[in-house]
């Protein structure tokens, strides 16, 4: 029996507009069974809002090192500076702040601290000052030796004036630049102060347990 062709009128349907907002539906076609299946498409701004999500993501994972860690990274540096600073202090004619230093203690002294043995003191009381921060031992001991010392760098703008500043007080020559950098080297020891204080008052209070030692309170917690 021969086949008629069948003609069957295509109905067009009008869709309404897609709403701002909804997936778009593609159909995916199984070649291997003739199945054919939605498969929902992401929306546009859906790569744009996971990119905003995993960058407050990395954002809030590197808060939280940085509070967790930025104490003992600050603690490591300054006494790294201090320890490598005051080593050099040992050998004659290696550091350059030598003749400035012994200068300094010497007029201090009313010049009974020989040059010599004022380097060897203050090579000494530098290198203390680096092993403790740096070994995490004796924590006041240490920051009283570290604020003592910064103190007494800042005498050479008092009593050498005219050789600390090229025009006084606003354009301070190389060695006074020297000097004032310390002012960050005190505000790190107020930092490590403050962190210190407050672990002992979380301490006192009963919120600081024993099992809940971070790395900002760790030497506290090791030190003798």
């Amino acid at each position: 029996m021969a086949s008629k062709p069948v003609l069957i009128d295509a109905e067009i349907t009008h869709y309404p507009t897609r709403p701002q907002g909804a997936a778009w539906i593609t159909t995916r076609v199984d070649t291997a069974h003739g199945l054919t299946a939605p498969r929902p498409n992401p929306v546009p701004g859906a790569r744009a809002m996971r990119r905003t999500s995993l960058g407050h993501e990395a954002t809030e994972r590197l808060t939280h090192w940085i509070a967790s860690y930025s104490v003992v990274v600050l603690r490591l540096s300054l006494g790294g500076i201090f320890c490598w600073f005051g080593l050099l202090k040992f050998f004659p004619a290696l550091s350059p702040a030598e003749a400035l230093a012994t200068r300094t203690l010497a007029t201090l002294t009313l010049g009974y601290l020989a040059p010599p043995l004022s380097l060897l003191l203050l090579a000494c009381w530098e290198t203390a000052i680096g092993l403790g921060l740096l070994l995490g031992v004796y924590p006041s001991v240490t920051l009283a030796l570290l604020f003592l010392h910064m103190g007494g760098t800042f005498t050479p703008l008092v009593l050498f004036p005219q050789e600390m500043f090229a025009h006084i007080p606003y354009a301070p020559t190389f060695e006074a630049q020297y000097i004032l950098k310390n002012l960050v080297f005190i505000s790190a020891g107020c930092v490590i102060v403050a962190s210190l204080g407050g672990r002992r008052r979380e301490r006192a209070s009963g919120q600081g347990a024993l099992g809940n030692v971070t790395p900002a309170t760790a030497w506290e917690e090791t030190s003798p």
